[in-house]
């Protein structure tokens, strides 16, 4: 990966997305092409608790909405673990329902800025990837999980897992799926995100569990993506296998983040740059950290 590549000024920029599009093959081989490619910051990958965890990447989405102001906009993406299993809510979602399971009840609670299922963050990478109204991958969710799903299938693949979407491997079509799109299904969704089913979803190609989910939120045409790559069984969760279970290498996490790293950018067309969080993001997380995430109004707010 490459270290201390500047960040295109902004007339640089704003050419690099005029040349930009959006491959228009199949999912797995969806990539952003741009000349010349666009910068990224990408953050140290960290383990910390679930509101330091949130908080971060609230603060991300909040200052690059303020950079999109100045035209001065460069997207960030981050991968990190948890260093307490930690079940996290979607945005919408109800926080007494996690107290259906006792295995679940016990563990600490956060709620997301992102929407989706409730996620057990024990045996499992997460990745944020915040992108600026002008990238072109920003003005629709369906692209970008396409570019981002087909990043984490080609590192699945590295590990000796196939994966692919939820949608393409549907034999039934009578059956009901969700998408992301407006559509709401009449399925009921179920609680934990990996016992659900979106067609955006991965999953291993020939047993057909879910390997990895998404979410994201926008703001100001700024968006947020989270997406989780579930590596293993978690005892909270014992129903789910994750990567390893199924026949994926084990392999160290920060290595299985680089390479993670790698694909994105590939497939989103960064070029990527080293960095920690400036003080301006340091001093947001901080606030985030303390006045939302750690607060009980937040969390149990539905």
């Amino acid at each position: 990966m490459s270290r201390g590549i500047p960040v295109a000024p902004s007339d640089q920029f704003h050419s690099a997305i005029a040349a930009a599009s959006v491959s228009r093959l199949p999912w797995s081989e969806t990539r952003l092409m741009s000349t010349p490619p666009l910068s990224c910051r990408v953050l140290p990958f960290a383990t910390a608790d679930g509101p330091r965890n949130m908080a971060t990447d609230a603060a991300l989405l909040d200052a690059l909405v303020e950079k999109s102001r100045g035209d001065a906009a460069t997207a960030v993406m981050r991968v990190y673990e948890w260093n307490v299993a930690t079940l996290s809510l979607g945005y919408f979602q109800r926080a007494a329902d996690a107290t259906c399971d006792p295995r679940l009840s016990g563990l600490p609670l956060v709620r997301r800025p992102s929407g989706g299922g409730a996620i057990v963050h024990d045996q499992e990478l997460t990745y944020a990837i915040v992108l600026p109204p002008a990238h072109p991958l920003a003005r629709g969710a369906r692209p970008l999980y396409h570019a981002a799903h087909a990043a984490v299938a080609t590192v699945l693949a590295d590990l000796g897992l196939p994966a692919a979407r939820h949608g393409d491997l549907a034999r039934d079509r009578t059956e009901l799926t969700h998408n992301h799109s407006d559509h709401v299904s009449k399925a009921p969704r179920t609680f934990l995100c990996f016992q659900d089913r979106d067609d955006e979803d991965l999953v291993a190609t020939d047993l057909g569990h879910k390997i990895v989910g998404g979410a994201q939120r926008r703001r100001a045409g700024v968006v947020l993506m989270h997406g989780s790559i579930l590596l293993a069984r978690s005892t909270h969760a014992p129903a789910l296998p994750g990567a390893t279970d199924l026949g994926a290498a084990n392999v160290p996490r920060a290595r299985i983040a680089e390479r993670l790293v790698e694909a994105l950018g590939d497939r989103l067309g960064f070029v990527p740059r080293r960095d920690d969080l400036d003080e301006h993001e340091s001093a947001l997380a901080r606030d985030l950290e303390a006045r939302v995430y750690r607060d009980p109004a937040w969390t149990f707010r539905r």
